[in-house]
């Protein structure tokens, strides 16, 4: 009898240990998955597109290959996706498609009406550049659990032994520079997180598994993406400090004489400024009468020109 209360005993035992794994992950999901949801709810909304943008991935790919992630280009074109704060603008694989494409109507020719032709690309306003400054996803084992494992042995005990303390931590970095200005602000995000885990991975990021590459099923994959968040939240909530009118501010194209002609003091009629040779460059202050274009040269000589002696500098 006594025997037979000693069998039960480990029997139950050993049902508790195969059911833990699969009732720990669930808790585990559950904590992971709130956290996650509001991470990005967190994710800053604008109400109106601030402008243009391409996300390109830092020089430094040691940040992310590390910890075994994809680059973050593909995760941060999701968050501006979300947020409504910028227009994206593709600069890579979709870029190279679309050229294919256009290659087509030089080669082949497209059917009449496709519209696909010169001067149709809009420009990036900003370059955003993603880099992972650090990531560390420190581990050691719990003693205790580690000593369990080795009691009970086999599979549970593995289980068992895997319980394990984490200290995760990641530091990004966003710098987000204006094409016409060059002018660049940068942006750091910070997370770390202190987990009991059983090794088992969370849910996804909330982000709809549209990111992958370890950022959603990895721990210290989400905590990079929280990091991303935070920078991405600092650098949308300081733009109202930050002057990012550079398409307003920039000054107007500059063209170049494409015919030589003269620099006259009035539209019609004027008396010469000077010669304007071939590839001279003149800025156009933005005054205009018929096809003349009031334009300014690097000598600061103010004068008119008709604009079909102009083509725009490149």
């Amino acid at each position: 009898m006594m025997q037979k209360s000693s069998l039960l005993a480990v029997g139950t035992a050993l049902a508790l240990v195969s059911l833990a794994p699969s009732v720990m992950a669930q808790a585990k999901a559950s904590k992971a998955q709130q956290q996650q949801d509001k991470m990005v709810a967190e994710i800053p909304r604008c109400s109106k597109s601030l402008g243009t943008i391409s996300i390109v991935n830092g020089d430094d790919a040691y940040g992310w290959t590390q910890s075994n992630l994809a680059p973050p280009q593909k995760l941060l074109r999701v968050i501006v996706q979300k947020s409504g704060c910028f227009t994206l603008v593709d600069r890579g694989a979709g870029l190279n498609a679309a050229q294919a494409e256009r290659n087509l109507n030089q080669n082949l020719g497209l059917q009449r009406g496709s519209n696909v032709g010169q001067n149709q690309v809009k420009a990036a306003d900003f370059v955003l550049v993603a880099e992972v400054a650090a990531a560390d996803s420190n581990t050691g084992g719990n003693a205790a659990a580690g000593i369990v494992g080795g009691l009970i042995g086999g599979r549970a005990g593995a289980v068992v032994g895997g319980l394990r303390t984490k200290k995760l931590e990641a530091n990004t970095v966003l710098s987000l520079t204006d094409v016409r200005t060059t002018e660049s602000f940068s942006f750091e995000g910070t997370a770390a997180k202190n987990d009991l885990s059983w090794g088992a991975g969370g849910g996804g990021f909330g982000l709809g598994g549209a990111v992958g590459g370890g950022y959603e099923d990895t721990e210290i994959g989400r905590i990079v993406t929280q990091a991303f968040i935070v920078a991405y939240g600092n650098m949308v909530a300081e733009l109202g400090g930050i002057d990012v009118g550079g398409k307003a501010a920039a000054p107007s194209r500059s063209f170049t004489v494409a015919t030589a002609t003269t620099l006259r003091s009035a539209p019609t009629g004027g008396g010469v400024v000077r010669a304007l040779p071939v590839g001279l460059l003149l800025y156009p202050t933005g005054n205009k009468e018929g096809m003349w274009w009031e334009v300014i040269d690097d000598n600061d000589n103010v004068g008119w020109v008709q604009n079909d002696k102009l083509t725009a500098a490149q």
